[in-house]
């Protein structure tokens, strides 16, 4: 059995997903036998980590320091092991804007899009719209858990949309909005879990539908698909967990349209992780339970890293 260190909480917007999924996880090492020291990051000081030097780190956190790279690098300086993707992958994957074209030059489909800036004006963030065409999706660039992002369907709706979206960022993603059903495919090394299918009662997976019991939101393990629709989820999976230079597990979010045609939204490096999250109800579906769960995530982030094959990767991030 490890030692380890347990980081979650933090202090970015999405700080109460983050308890949950350290609770969960928390309780499922501790069943294991592993022995574990909780670090509430950003409010304990990570000392204990030089001072005690555990085998392993299970970074719990969601969005901002804890799954852009920062917590990441900071780790590696430290020469401790920990779960999940490097810097560099963490950072491709939180910044969508990155991500995207990180999926075209690895030829991974993804949605058309245009970012837009806080100063820009609004004749121009319109025009981006009519662009796009209707319904398309606005969103922060770097935000996770759905915060931040609508869907918008006229172009009265635009403003509105684009002033919440900037409310997190100053760089917004308006994103072409694909009619269809929405599959989240989760990853742990190199094999892809069956499929989830996300049912939102409104229709469109925000916040709300997300976080909210009485929005309705229904999720369906192993959905019905018709003929090769499954396996290439699967396959489609894979392929954005590597475009983003990925390493342990990471949970991918797609759209299939009416011409079972994929388009890949993004890829979460740190996946929510309660008992009742997308990843673990993945995992059930195949007959792995929690517990093992979260010991083969241990397991798949203690196999060797890749180092970026790259020196475009490290001047994109740079710039």
């Amino acid at each position: 059995m490890l030692r380890i260190a347990l980081l979650f909480g933090g202090t970015s917007s999405e700080r109460d997903v983050s308890i949950r999924s350290g609770e969960a996880i928390w309780a499922a090492l501790e069943r294991i036998g592993h022995k574990v020291t909780p670090i509430d990051y950003g409010h304990d000081p990570l000392d204990v980590l030089e001072r005690e030097r555990p085998d392993f780190v299970f970074v719990a956190l969601h969005g901002g320091e804890g799954e852009d790279g920062t917590v990441q690098r900071r780790l590696e300086e430290m020469g401790l092991p920990y779960s999940g993707s490097g810097p560099i992958a963490s950072r491709l994957a939180m910044d969508k804007e990155l991500s995207k074209a990180e999926f075209l030059a690895h030829r991974v489909p993804t949605p058309p899009h245009e970012v837009a800036e806080e100063f820009e004006a609004a004749y121009r963030l319109r025009r981006m719209a009519r662009r796009l065409g209707f319904p398309l999706v606005v969103k922060p660039t770097d935000q996770g858990s759905s915060i931040g992002v609508a869907m918008v369907r006229s172009a009265e709706d635009v403003e509105p949309a684009l002033k919440q979206a900037f409310a997190h960022g100053r760089r917004v993603l308006l994103e072409k909005g694909i009619v269809g059903r929405e599959l989240t495919v989760g990853v742990i090394g190199d094999r892809a879990l069956p499929p989830v299918e996300v049912v939102a009662a409104s229709g469109f997976y925000d916040f709300n539908a997300k976080y909210n019991k009485q929005a309705g939101t229904r999720y369906i393990a192993n959905p019905d698909l018709p003929g090769a629709v499954g396996k290439m989820a699967q396959h489609y999976a894979r392929r954005a967990h590597h475009a983003l230079r990925c390493h342990g597990y990471s949970r991918v979010d797609m759209r299939v349209d009416a011409n079972n045609d994929f388009w890949v939204l993004e890829v979460n490096t740190l996946p929510g992780m309660t008992e009742t999250s997308l990843l673990p109800k993945a995992a059930a579906a195949e007959g792995v339970s929690f517990d093992e769960l979260v010991q083969e995530l241990i397991d798949a982030s203690r196999e060797p890293r890749r180092k970026p094959s790259s020196n475009r990767i490290t001047r994109v991030i740079a710039a």
